[in-house]
């Protein structure tokens, strides 16, 4: 068996065949019985379906809608936190994926050239005293099982087009899309609009990713948090042994990672100066299969090489072809109130921060638990309910600053390296770690978190 095929290979292969249902029979999971909700979910990435599945367990009348066709395809690879795995194991679920992804134990951190120093998860105190690589699309695919177990299916090519809140209470107005073939002489498909779905729901997530539509309906507009960064990622086959160690490396104020992943691969990602991206590219692949000959020239392996030589202080151990690639701009910004009314925003749709170390994916993960419990807990007192939303906002605003301002809020005592004290923001932002374990793993570098000013913010 090829290291493509095996556990990867069979969730395609199920997903595949999960999306050859009609969209008849998913209008008819929406339809019976689902006019009115308590709460809409709006995009089913990790973040939007975690949701959900909290809601659904708890007995609430929840209905989630996506506007691709199917979940996150390529491995578009993730790094699931110890505080995630945490909220993972409250949900019941920690155990399957961690049978499917790779441990991460330790960080080892390098300034270009050489290793500086190793911080250790596996020493800390905690319940899971390590982050887990996982592809994306397997914990997509997890999570819409899990889902499917509770009742609830996902109801792709299905886009909120409108809502207007009245009393409370808001009505939504949700577009079905379908394919169809133009029939001009080069083949050309496209979606259309086949019936709009009018219903009511109590409350509204939206965790419909960096292009959100529901904030462009709402008109919230998202305030800058820093400088633009673009990154580069390459997917490839490996032989280096990775001793379940995250590479972290910062050359010229320029990051470089490289994390491994279950099967022999490993994901390298190189931030990139002097390139501007398309904020398009900030959407999911939801393609079976990569297109090589539509991606740009910084993406070939002549230049993938170059980066190597020039960027990479560690032996990669790449052997083989380059199995998926990537150009992905994050334009770090933030939402001052990640609420519009009874829409709630999530994710990327409400924040966005640099790939590395997973950390947007796993705010949001954690986000996402703490708004659902959040309705829960003030569905039997709507009096308390805006006072409780404002609440669980401001933390998370409180939270996305805190991070961006690490470089002023984190103070170097006098055992720190000077190097690592010089760049200890960025460092401690492309770590795989939020919360405590953030805290814990800064304190092995002689730095301390001041969490008191966190608060006063």
């Amino acid at each position: 068996m090829s290291r493509e095929t095996g556990r990867l290979g069979d969730s395609l292969a199920t997903l595949k065949s999960r999306n050859s249902i009609t969209h008849d029979s998913e209008m008819g999971a929406f339809m019976f019985g689902k006019k009115s909700v308590e709460t809409l979910v709006v995009g089913a990435g990790p973040c939007g379906m975690l949701a959900a599945l909290t809601l659904a367990d708890a007995g609430n009348d929840v209905a989630i809608v996506d506007s691709a066709p199917r979940a996150c395809t390529s491995s578009n690879s993730a790094i699931l936190h110890p505080s995630t795995l945490k909220v993972l194991e409250r949900m019941g679920m920690v155990e399957r994926l961690i049978e499917a992804g790779y441990r991460i134990e330790k960080i080892d951190i390098y300034d270009g050239i050489s290793h500086r120093d190793t911080l250790n998860l596996s020493e800390l105190p905690i319940a899971f005293p390590y982050a887990l690589s996982i592809p994306q699309s397997e914990l997509e695919l997890f999570l819409e099982d899990e889902l499917e177990q509770a009742g609830i299916r996902v109801l792709w090519n299905h886009r909120v087009s409108e809502y207007q809140e009245e009393e409370g209470e808001l009505n939504v107005t949700v577009d079905r899309y379908s394919e169809r073939d133009t029939g001009y002489a080069v083949s050309h498909t496209e979606r259309v609009i086949v019936k709009s779905l009018h219903f009511k729901a109590k409350t509204m997530i939206a965790a419909d990713g960096y292009n959100s539509i529901l904030r462009r309906i709402a008109g919230v507009e998202p305030t800058p948090l820093g400088d633009n960064q673009y990154f580069v990622s390459f997917e490839f086959e490996t032989d280096r042994d990775p001793k379940h160690t995250y590479l972290l490396s910062f050359k010229d104020d320029l990051a470089t990672a490289q994390h491994p992943m279950e099967g022999g691969i490993a994901r390298l990602q190189f931030q990139f100066s002097g390139l501007t991206l398309p904020s398009s590219n900030r959407e999911k692949d939801r393609s079976f299969l990569q297109d090589k000959s539509s991606l740009p020239d910084y993406l070939d392996e002549k230049h993938f090489n170059e980066l190597l030589k020039s960027r990479v202080p560690w032996r990669t151990g790449y052997i083989n072809r380059l199995r998926y690639r990537a150009a992905i701009p994050f334009v770090k910004r933030y939402l001052k109130k990640p609420r519009s009314g009874n829409v709630l925003f999530l994710g990327d749709s409400a924040r966005s921060f640099g790939p590395l170390g997973s950390l947007s994916l796993n705010l949001g993960i954690q986000e996402a638990e703490q708004l659902a419990k959040t309705i829960l807990e003030t569905a039997d007192e709507p009096q308390y309910r805006d006072e409780r939303f404002d609440q669980i906002c401001q933390k998370m605003v409180d939270t996305w600053k805190q991070l961006a301002n690490l470089d002023e809020f984190a103070v170097p005592g006098e055992m720190a390296e000077p190097w690592i004290s010089k760049n200890r923001g960025k460092i401690l932002r492309a770590l795989p770690a939020t919360g405590d374990t953030l805290e814990r793993l800064a304190n092995q570098a002689f730095i301390h978190i001041n969490t008191q000013e966190f608060s006063q913010i």
